[in-house]
């Protein structure tokens, strides 16, 4: 990653980036690439793994775009459900409820969100002890402006 460091604030990468960090849960591995306090947007690659993504859920104060990069993913935005394929991308306006799952197989996409907090709220999740105790999901949701608010969306 190439770091250069600016005028009007800390050091943010440019140009190529690499990896910074990764978080797994609910069936997701997520590589991060752009995040933390100083970024603009979030940017992660995420892996879903087959039947598995992430539950219906509403992030209040972040608007999301994911464009699946390989295979096929069952998306729930508001009250639509559709299938996304290899090259669709996908809007999602704070506020609206959504969920993913994997069809067919392990999916990969791009998900960027703006403002840069979801590679945290990752990050949280992932660290959460497994079985999750409900309170602690809830303080985390809390703590980066989420709700979970159903399963994971299913065929």
């Amino acid at each position: 990653m190439i770091m250069t460091e600016t005028d009007t604030g800390p050091d943010i990468p440019r140009g190529l980036l690499a990896t910074c960090g990764t978080a797994d849960f609910s069936g997701i591995h997520a590589e991060i690439l752009l995040g933390g306090e100083a970024a603009p947007l979030t940017a992660m690659a995420l892996t879903v793994a087959p039947a598995l993504g992430a539950p219906a859920h509403i992030s209040f104060t972040e608007d999301k775009l994911f464009t699946v990069t390989r295979g096929h993913l069952l998306f729930l935005v508001g009250n639509d459900r559709f299938l996304a394929e290899c090259g669709a991308s996908v809007f999602v306006p704070q506020g609206d409820v959504h969920s993913f799952s994997a069809l067919d197989g392990s999916a990969c996409m791009m998900l960027v969100a703006t403002p840069a907090r979801h590679d945290r709220f990752f990050q949280a999740m992932g660290s959460l002890p497994l079985p999750h105790r409900p309170e602690e999901v809830q303080a985390v949701c809390e703590r980066y402006e989420q709700a979970i608010v159903g399963p994971v969306v299913q065929p």
